[in-house]
């Protein structure tokens, strides 16, 4: 494993000494060059095509459509923001010409409002009779999504008559517009709209299967015609024409938020590319009234069992991705072209999130082909067919630009990449980790949290050539850079037990992860496959050697990695000017990465640049400093303004504490918190940060890269927060305050005096409530109680029900803790084990389950919400009842809706609404406390569309102890007997 003369642990403390010489940067030897790289293509066969810029010095600003307009010289281009653009299809065009900007339409009074444009589409006639249509969110009404004609001019380059609206359709607006529009083989105009509602809950209105109205179909509609007071006629042959009360525009339904589709120019046939929700992503072909399944269905999975069919069967998508291999799906054309023959007859689409390109072909039944053309950096947003057979890919905000897609001309050289570490030729020897001729050690100020394990890292660029570092995050590599970052095990003086090493290879304007898993003896690493894989490890106990402490190593797969490193986050984490900027000594580390010839220049950074970055747990530093560090590196990877889109609060160290949007309340439930915020100043234990910083399994952070607890980390941040400015409507819960934390009992604990019998009733009595829980966590993490006691408050929270028995999961062996269904259940997991109403009955007054703390048996007065034995009787059936606990957000009566109440000094008060009168209104929270608010103190009072009861409150039970909840439940019922 190791020299007699260099082990492992001498070679990292070389490097960090070579890391800050305080020789001068002139003194430093230039490096030699890296010609030793066997690092070239993939593990895989190449995809057959690729993406260069059609229009290099071109680029727009969150584009939202492409269509090439008639006689093949120019491109229309619309912009989020609302405007219209044309480009002329020339390899020299710098700029687009504006042809209208939608917000120039808006009255006086709107004129500061924002529209949302969504597309574009030329009329077929369009060189008789100019008719551009467009599809936008206008703010008049709360805003609704509108279709509307207008006329383009014919100069050059074209405009568009302002003056000229005329508009055809509008339906309500909402999370989910849909948006899309193209012209039929008939002649006809097809739009899709969404279902008009946010992520969650999964079609609150109710609109994906009522034919009704307009939301979540696609509509047809012939717009040369009038017809009935409309400025639109309807075809004769729509499937709905006849039937009462639907709408007849609709050609079919079923569908979510249908941003793209496509249609085949010859067969006429639709392809529509469809958003899921937490689990698929679906293509469907459109058929005449299909029904697509939505939200009775998620592609092929069972979602709303509850929900009434529409008029017509389901048709299943004819091709469906998981989560795992796609995101967002958006729809292309069908393509027809010349210049890829292989592609003919295939819908193309792709994936915004993870850039994937793919083609979906028939036999002409309902056989289909399908096969990957190329894995691109890019946030795709729609496609589009050039007359000359051009296949076009615009981009959102990787850079905006529009790409065209070519034959990528690669050989298959995957049986040459190398499967094991000591081929790739980043080390001349893996027994002391010793890097090849021209492989740089560097480190960062502020590494983050590895489940305990250490790192080295390595910067490895071919030949001599450098890279260039800009003074933020921002840097441009050369082709076939690798950057390495080697993660181990042990103590100074101990043989290393080295556990995976992680690569970013940059080729073909990509980054591609990949990971190499040790082998037990420690003498090579092998190439993990794209889904990731698991290693037991046997870690070496200082304070016990003859018990080694065992746990499982997870190496995640391809996709997760690109969760992190991905075009929002600028891909590269650690190499970037904040984190390499280490303070001269008088040469620093980018001084010496310069004079080594690794980065071309040294950016400057001022001292009080708000990008700067600490060690974390350097106590020399400032403790705001060191938590935003910390929480920058460990969190902000996804927390940025461009993350996903269920991302709704930031942790980037750059940006001002007050544009985080931490001071607020979080959809995933507070955990029994008392008023609790995403981060209460001055409060650790009414922030929901510090609890799922704290446990494992369901509602933990960060959800990947990470599966143990950083203790640190906990104490670190717990410590920043009680620091912070005292939000003075919400007094805050310090180890001495009384009343969220009982301060006597934590300080009986942390004494561990002579009497057993008053410590354990003391721990008992903190570990009623989540705050007390997280107090006493706090010393735990921190160390500040002693072991042995600390033994002792794991024995008693780890059985703790609810929301805290998962903080103690930590400081138990993996073969300890209880195998929970997590974030992520599955019905049939719980469905499929007998329940035991006996155990169950237990399970409820224990309060393992939380149900307790708001349902009574039959007492309606003391109950929050519904009483058990009403909804058993309103959920007779297994399957029934289990979607209602799961899912309790689906549907809720009006007399149990929630109303939050947002005070005048900004308290936010949630419950059920018992009263409301000119001079106040009372709510009755989940916690059973009567809250009654003068109407002159209330900001806002909202109705919200979440159940007062936590979603997925069955995850910290196992699946046997939710069967026997469930069968309690049932055994409730006064009728007839529950059924499955």
């Amino acid at each position: 494993m190791f020299l007699r003369t260099l082990p492992l642990v001498g070679l990292l403390f070389v490097s960090t000494a070579l890391l800050t010489a305080t020789a001068p940067a002139q003194q430093v030897s230039k490096r030699p060059a890296w010609n030793a790289s066997r690092i070239k293509g993939q593990p895989t066969p190449p995809e057959p095509y690729s993406v260069k810029p059609a229009f290099p010095g071109v680029r727009f600003t969150k584009p939202t459509s492409l269509e090439e307009m008639p006689g093949g010289k120019r491109l229309l281009v619309t912009e989020m923001a609302g405007r219209i653009l044309t480009i002329r299809k020339a390899d020299d065009v710098d700029q687009a010409d504006l042809a209208l900007d939608l917000k120039s339409m808006l009255p006086k009074e709107q004129a500061e409002k924002r529209v949302s444009l969504f597309s574009a589409v030329l009329h077929p006639k369009f060189a008789e009779n100019r008719t551009l249509l467009v599809c936008y969110v206008h703010p008049a009404g709360g805003g609704h999504t509108r279709v509307s004609r207008l006329r383009m001019k014919n100069t050059d380059p074209p405009v568009v008559d302002a003056s000229s609206e005329q508009v055809l359709i509008r339906w309500p607006s909402g999370g989910h517009n849909g948006g899309c529009m193209r012209f039929g083989t008939d002649g006809y105009l097809y739009i899709s709209t969404g279902d008009g509602f946010g992520p969650n809950p999964p079609d609150k209105r109710n609109t994906g299967q009522d034919v009704s109205d307009l939301l979540g179909s696609v509509l047809r509609i012939d717009i040369d015609r009038h017809d009935n007071g409309k400025p639109y006629a309807i075809p004769s042959d729509n499937p709905f024409v006849d039937l009462d009360g639907a709408r007849a525009e609709i050609w079919a339904y079923g569908l979510r938020n249908p941003w793209k589709f496509g249609i085949d120019r010859q067969s006429g046939e639709i392809y529509v590319a469809d958003n899921g929700w937490e689990s698929w992503e679906m293509v469907h072909r459109i058929q005449r009234g299909g029904n697509c399944g939505w939200p009775i269905m998620e592609g092929r999975a069972l979602l709303r069992a509850e929900v009434k069919r529409g008029p017509t069967p389901i048709i299943p998508p004819v091709k469906d991705h998981a989560h795992t291999e796609a995101n967002s799906v958006i729809g292309g054309p069908v393509y027809r072209g010349e210049f890829f023959k292989d592609l003919n007859g295939s819908f193309v689409y792709g994936d915004y999130i993870t850039g994937t390109i793919w083609a979906l072909r028939s036999d002409g039944g309902n056989n289909f082909s399908h096969r990957t053309l190329v894995d691109t950096n890019l946030r795709i947003v729609d496609f589009a067919e050039g007359g000359e057979g051009e296949l076009y890919v615009l981009d959102y905000d990787f850079d905006g630009r529009i790409y065209q897609l070519v034959p990528s001309g690669l050989k298959d050289t995957s049986a040459d990449f190398p499967r094991r570490l000591s081929e790739t030729g980043l080390f001349k020897s893996l027994e002391n980790l010793q890097p090849e001729a021209g492989v740089i050690p560097y480190r960062v100020r502020a590494p983050r949290w590895l489940d305990g394990a250490r790192s080295q890292r390595f910067i490895a660029i071919p030949g001599v050539a450098s890279t260039s570092l800009s003074d933020h995050q921002g840097a441009a590599y050369p082709a076939g850079t690798v950057l390495v970052k080697h993660l181990w095990f042990g103590r100074p003086g101990a043989k290393p037990i080295p556990v995976e090493t992680q690569i970013l290879h940059y080729e073909q304007d990509q980054w591609r992860p990949y990971s190499y898993l040790w082998d037990k003896d420690g003498k090579d690493a092998l190439l993990v496959d794209s889904i990731g894989a698991d290693r037991a490890l046997r870690i070496p106990n200082p304070v016990a050697p003859e018990r080694p402490r065992e746990r499982t190593w997870h190496v995640g797969a391809q996709n997760e990695c690109k969760l992190c490193h991905n075009v929002g986050s600028n891909f590269v984490l650690g190499f970037n000017a904040p984190q390499l900027d280490f303070p001269k000594r008088p040469a620093g580390q980018l001084d010496w990465l310069a004079a080594k010839g690794v980065i071309d220049s040294v950016p400057k950074m001022a001292d009080n640049d708000p990008r700067r970055l600490v060690n974390p747990h350097d106590v020399e530093q400032p403790l705001d400093d060191r938590a935003r560090s910390y929480l920058h590196v460990n969190c902000a990877s996804c927390h940025h303004p461009r993350g996903n889109a269920i991302v709704s609060f930031y942790l980037r160290r750059d940006m001002p504490f007050d544009q985080l949007n931490t001071n607020k309340r979080t959809g995933i439930g507070t955990f029994g918190m008392r008023d609790a915020k995403l981060l209460t100043p001055g409060d650790p234990y009414r922030s929901v940060i510090s609890y799922r910083m704290s446990k494992l399994g369901y509602a933990r952070m960060p959800y990947i890269g990470s599966r143990v607890v950083d203790s640190r980390g906990v104490a670190l941040v717990m410590n920043w927060i009680r620091s912070l400015e005292r939000d003075r409507a919400n007094p805050p819960s310090a180890l001495v305050t009384k009343g969220t934390v009982d301060a006597e009992a934590l300080e009986r604990v942390r004494q561990n005096g002579d009497d057993e019998q008053q410590r354990d009733a003391a721990i008992r009595q903190l570990l009623q409530t989540t705050e007390g829980s997280l107090a006493l966590i706090e010393q735990m993490h921190a160390k500040t109680i002693e072991p042995k006691l600390i033994r002792r408050v794991v024995a008693f929270g780890a059985k703790s029900g609810g929301d805290i028995a998962g903080l103690f999961d930590h400081f138990l062996p993996e073969s300890r803790r209880r195998a929970r269904l997590g974030p992520n259940i599955q019905p049939q997991t719980v469905l499929k084990v007998e329940g035991d109403a006996g155990r169950g009955r237990l399970i409820f007054f224990s309060d393992s389950a939380r149900c307790r703390n708001c349902h009574q048996l039959d007492q309606a007065k003391e109950s929050v919400g519904p009483t058990l034995t009403e909804i058993a009787n309103k959920y007779p059936r297994r399957g029934e009842l289990l979607q209602h606990v799961l899912q309790p957000s689906l549907k809720i009566e009006e007399k149990f809706a929630t109303y939050a109440i947002v005070t005048n000094t900004g308290r936010v008060h949630t419950g059920l609404l018992l009263e409301k009168t000119d001079k106040a209104v009372v709510l009755k929270s989940a916690e059973k406390r009567i809250i009654r608010i003068l109407v002159t103190d209330i900001d806002e009072l909202r109705k919200s569309d979440r159940s007062l009861m936590p979603e997925k409150i069955l995850s910290d039970l196992t699946a046997q102890q939710a069967a026997d909840l469930i069968a309690f439940l049932l055994s409730l019922r006064t009728g007839d007997k529950a059924t499955d």
